[in-house]
């Protein structure tokens, strides 16, 4: 069993199996963009495995793949097919921008990956634009329907909260009534190099929106290590599962599990650090 000198137990993998991303968000990449790692330094399928197969006999139950963006990794499928091979009881997750997911539902749900997290920001075309500097709207909104369509998958949408979160919230809410997801907020964290208007916007200004706009009661018992976990009826209507990580305002330091492996082998346990370390 992972533990550290907090004796916090380390039971849950973050695998970046790409730094390559199909958008440009400007809250997370410089508009010159960057400089994307050469791929002879992206570790092989064989080193992920033979690197999540450590960490599993060191007592990790849950590994969540994420990028970049995941499902541009050529031989992606293969990956999680022999993560679920190698070790069938392992809980497989995935965080992806959803433009490309339509096209693994199936995979997904026949290697037995239920938990899918969808980063989604706004549902106004030229919101998305302007803080993608893409396209791809339409076919994150289709993935979505997919994935609910199938009726295996638990279902979160990420959004990070920005002025254009709170703008259309209304129509986020109204577009997520009545469908089987958890709508979670995310505090934007500063990173270097970053640009726009994005400036800090407290978790606690989007209670304050949500409660003035429908039944909003918090649920400490659906809580995760990162999450805090409320019940909410928009318009009084639908109740809804909305989740709040703030990393800024209120540091779950205390309860990480979290493990981050990158795609170069690089090992980092805090989001709030730099410091890494070199498993190749």
């Amino acid at each position: 069993m992972l533990k550290d000198a907090y004796l916090r137990r380390h039971d849950y993998l973050r695998v970046s199996i790409t730094d390559r991303c199909n958008l440009r968000c400007r809250y997370c990449m410089p508009p010159d963009g960057v400089d994307f790692l050469p791929h002879d330094e992206v570790l092989r399928n064989e080193e992920f495995m033979r690197l999540i197969g450590v960490f599993v006999s060191l007592g990790v139950a849950k590994v969540r793949f994420t990028g970049g963006e995941p499902l541009l990794r050529r031989g992606f499928v293969d990956i999680i097919e022999q993560t679920r091979e190698s070790f069938p009881g392992l809980e497989l997750c995935l965080t992806t921008n959803g433009i490309l997911l339509r096209n693994y539902i199936d995979d997904l749900h026949r290697l037995r990956l239920k938990k899918l997290n969808i980063s989604l920001d706004t549902l106004s075309r030229e919101t998305y634009r302007e803080i993608t500097m893409r396209e791809g709207l339409s076919e994150t909104l289709d993935g979505i329907d997919r994935a609910l369509g199938c009726g295996y998958f638990d279902l979160k949408i990420n959004t990070v909260l920005l002025e254009e979160t709170l703008q259309g919230l209304d129509s986020f809410l109204d577009y997520f009534s009545g469908r089987d997801v958890t709508l979670r907020f995310i505090e934007r964290m500063p990173f270097e190099g970053t640009v726009g208007d994005d400036a800090y916007l407290p978790s606690g200004l989007l209670l304050e929106r949500l409660a003035a706009g429908g039944d909003l009661v918090r649920n400490t018992h659906t809580d995760t290590s990162v999450a805090m976990m409320y019940e909410y009826r928009h318009r009084g209507i639908y109740p809804m599962r909305i989740g709040i990580i703030p990393p800024v305002s209120h540091k779950f330091c205390l309860s990480c599990s979290l493990l981050r492996l990158t795609s170069d082998g690089h090992l980092s346990t805090c989001l709030h650090s730099r410091a890494d370390l070199d498993l190749k």
